[in-house]
């Protein structure tokens, strides 16, 4: 056979693999995974404001070391790469408003809004009026 003959054969086996690629994307074979619902965070209930150093509503400002931000957590503990609010990082010299306060194994967190985006930030790198 010519290699000619065969010339319509790769179009048409293209075309076939787009189409089970669509159908994939788009297929609604519950059947096979079922759906699940999504679950619901429990918010943190604020500890009471005398354990910190700040009240809720009060203006504090942001200590960075240097020139390096600092990045707040999406839940009060130690930050991580992996628990970093994404494009929400403080730097030196930020005025944030304290929205909420908690302590977790003995350290305090607030919980403030650096770029427009909430998250949790420990007491030590905070200033009042500074």
């Amino acid at each position: 056979m010519k290699r000619s003959s065969f010339r319509w054969l790769y179009p048409l086996l293209a075309a076939v693999m787009l189409l089970q690629v669509s159908l994939a994307c788009w297929s609604t074979d519950t059947w096979i995974i079922p759906p699940t619902a999504t679950p619901t965070l429990t918010p943190i209930p604020p500890t009471p404001e005398s354990a910190g150093r700040y009240k809720v509503g009060e203006t504090v400002t942001v200590i960075a070391d240097g020139i390096a931000p600092l990045y707040i957590t999406d839940k009060p503990e130690p930050p991580t790469r992996r628990n970093r609010v994404p494009n929400a990082a403080c730097y030196n010299d930020t005025v944030v408003t304290i929205m909420a306060v908690t302590q977790v194994d003995g350290v305090i967190y607030y919980q403030i809004t650096c770029n427009n985006l909430a998250g949790w930030i420990s007491e030590p790198v905070l200033s009042k009026g500074r």
